[in-house]
C-alpha cells in the first residue's frame, strides 16, 4: 500500500475509532448530565484536568520520539516501555498525594477519591504506550479501530448501567477505568510485541533529547486546553464551570476526532516524506483542504443552532452553555491549522522550535486570562477564542521557512469554503428564528445548511477529489 493510500485509509479507520469512543464518551456525560445537577457534574469536570496532565507524563514524549526515529529497534522500545511504568507509577503517585489538596483548593472533599480511583488509568494506560505507538508508526489504524471499539462496547455498556441504575458520578468513573483495562488487554493480544529485560540508558536519553520538548509542549498544550476549567471552577462556581464544560464538549467531541485523527495519521506521514519539503508542501495543502472541508460547515451549522440543540439534547437547565458552545466553534475552528502546522515542524525534526512556538503562545493565553478573567468568564472565554487566528501565523510562520507553506497562503486556500459556509450559516439562522419548534429547527437548519453548502462548493469548484475518493475507503483499507 502507498503513502497516499495508507493516509486516506488511516483517516477513515481513525476516523471510525475517535467518532465511537468519543460519541459514546459523550452519549454517557449527557446521561449524566440529565441525572446530575450541573453544580454535581461541575465536581467531575474538574478531575479530567489533573488525570489529562498526568497522561501527558506516562508518554514523556518518548512515544512520538519512536515514530520520527526510522530505524527504532527492540531495545529503544524496550527502553521506553520501562520509562513509562516508573512514569505512570509516578503520576499516579503524584494525583494519590495531592488529591486532598486539589479538594481542599476547590473546596469540594468528595473530589479525592473520585481523584484517587480515576488516576489509576494513569497506570493502566502506562502499559500499553508502546503498542499504541507501534499501531501508529506502522500506520495500522485499522487494529487501532477494533481495539477501541471493543472497549467501547465494553466501557459505554458498563458506564449506561451504572448510571441507570443511580450511581451517577462513579458511573463516569467506572466508564473511564473499564475502557483503559479493555483497551490495554486487546492492545497486548492484537500487537505482537513484548518487551524484554533489556534497557539501555543511553538510547532513553537519546530519545528523550528528541522527546522532552514534545513532552513539555505537549504539557503546556494540555494545560492550556483546560486552564479555562481551573480558573473558572475558582473564580466562579461549579455551575458556571458545568455550563463551560457541556458548552465546550459538543465542539470538542467533532474535533476532537479530526484533530487526533489528521495529526495521528499525517505525523507518521510527514515523518516518511521529511526529506522531501516539495512533497511535504503538496500533502499539507491537499490535507488542510480536505480537513477544512468538513470542519468549516460542522462548526458553522453547530454555531447557529446551538439553542435548539442544547435544548434537544441536554433539556432546557443547559441552556447557559449555549453561549460556550458557540465561542468554542470559533475557537475549534483553528485548531487544524495548529494540528497540521506542529506536525510538519516536528516531522521535520525540529521539536525545540515547536516547543518554543508553544511556549510563545501559553505564554500569551496566560496573558490574556489575566486581563479579562475580571470581567466574567464569557469574556475570557472570547477572548481566548480570538487568540487562536495569533497562533495560526505563529505556527504557520515557521513553515514559510521550513516547507514555503506561508499563512497567508494557508488561509486563502480555504476562503472559498469560508465564504460558502457564511452566506449559507446566515441565511439559515434568519430562515429558522420562524421555525417554533427545537426538533423542526435542527431538522430544517441542518437539512437545509448540508444541501446549499454542498451546493454552493460544486458550484464553486472547491469539492477536493480526495473527499471523492472516500467511495473508495472499502477496497483501499
Amino acid at each position: 500500500m502507498n503513502l497516499k493510500s495508507k493516509i486516506v485509509s488511516g483517516v477513515f479507520w481513525q476516523g471510525f475509532e475517535r467518532v465511537g469512543s468519543q460519541g459514546m464518551s459523550l452519549a454517557v456525560s449527557i446521561m449524566l448530565a440529565r441525572l446530575l445537577a450541573p453544580k454535581e457534574f461541575g465536581v467531575i469536570a474538574l478531575l479530567t484536568v489533573f488525570i489529562s496532565l498526568c497522561n501527558v507524563m506516562v508518554d514523556s514524549g518518548l512515544g512520538g520520539a519512536l515514530i520520527q526515529k526510522k530505524d527504532a529497534d527492540q531495545l529503544d522500545f524496550c527502553s521506553v516501555f520501562y520509562v513509562n511504568i516508573v512514569m505512570g507509577a509516578v503520576g499516579y503517585g503524584v494525583l494519590f498525594l495531592t488529591a486532598p489538596l486539589i479538594s481542599a483548593f476547590y473546596k469540594s472533599p468528595g473530589l479525592t477519591l473520585y481523584m484517587r480511583v480515576l488516576a489509576l488509568t494513569l497506570f493502566v494506560n502506562a502499559f500499553s504506550v508502546i503498542q499504541r505507538t507501534i499501531l501508529n508508526k506502522n500506520m495500522w489504524f485499522y487494529l487501532s479501530f477494533r481495539i477501541s471499539w471493543g472497549a467501547l462496547i465494553v466501557s459505554g455498556t458498563v458506564g449506561i448501567v451504572m448510571a441507570y441504575c443511580g450511581f451517577k458520578v462513579w458511573a463516569l468513573v467506572a466508564q473511564s477505568l473499564t475502557s483503559a483495562f479493555v483497551g490495554c488487554v486487546m492492545l497486548w493480544a492484537l500487537v505482537k510485541w513484548r518487551p524484554c529485560w533489556i534497557f539501555d540508558w543511553r538510547r532513553a536519553w537519546k530519545l528523550f533529547q528528541f522527546g522532552w520538548k514534545l513532552l513539555v509542549s505537549g504539557f503546556l498544550d494540555t494545560l492550556y486546553n483546560d486552564i479555562y476549567s481551573v480558573v473558572i471552577g475558582k473564580i466562579s462556581s461549579l455551575t458556571d464551570l458545568a455550563y463551560y464544560n457541556r458548552g465546550k464538549a459538543i465542539p470538542a467531541l467533532g474535533m476532537g476526532v479530526v484533530n487526533s485523527s489528521v495529526g495521528s495519521v499525517l505525523f507518521p506521514a510527514f515523518s516518511s516524506i521529511q526529506d522531501d519539503r516539495t512533497k511535504m508542501r503538496e500533502l499539507a495543502k491537499r490535507g488542510l483542504q480536505n480537513i477544512m472541508f468538513a470542519v468549516i460547515p460542522a462548526l458553522t451549522l453547530l454555531f447557529i443552532l446551538a439553542k435548539p440543540l442544547v435544548q434537544v439534547v441536554l433539556t432546557e437547565k443547559w441552556l447557559p452553555s449555549v453561549v460556550y458552545l458557540q465561542l468554542c466553534c470559533v475557537t475549534f475552528f483553528f485548531w487544524p491549522f495548529h494540528t497540521m502546522n506542529l506536525q510538519i515542524i516536528t516531522a521535520c525534526g525540529r521539536s525545540d522550535l515547536f516547543l518554543l512556538l508553544e511556549i510563545i503562545k501559553k505564554v500569551q493565553a496566560a496573558l490574556v486570562i489575566f486581563i479579562t478573567y475580571r470581567y466574567g468568564v464569557v469574556v475570557m472565554v472570547a477572548a481566548g477564542a480570538a487568540m487562536g487566528l495569533l497562533g495560526v501565523f505563529e505556527n504557520a510562520w515557521c513553515n514559510r521557512k521550513l516547507i514555503g507553506y506561508a499563512p497567508w497562503t494557508q488561509l486563502w486556500d480555504i476562503l472559498p469554503l469560508l465564504l460558502v459556509a457564511a452566506v449559507v450559516g446566515c441565511g439559515m439562522h434568519w430562515g429558522v428564528r420562524f421555525v417554533a419548534s427545537p426538533w423542526c429547527k435542527l431538522i430544517v437548519g441542518g437539512g437545509g445548511f448540508v444541501i446549499l453548502y454542498l451546493i454552493g462548493a460544486f458550484i464553486l469548484k472547491q469539492f477536493p477529489q480526495d473527499i471523492l475518493n472516500l467511495l473508495k475507503f472499502r477496497r483501499i483499507a
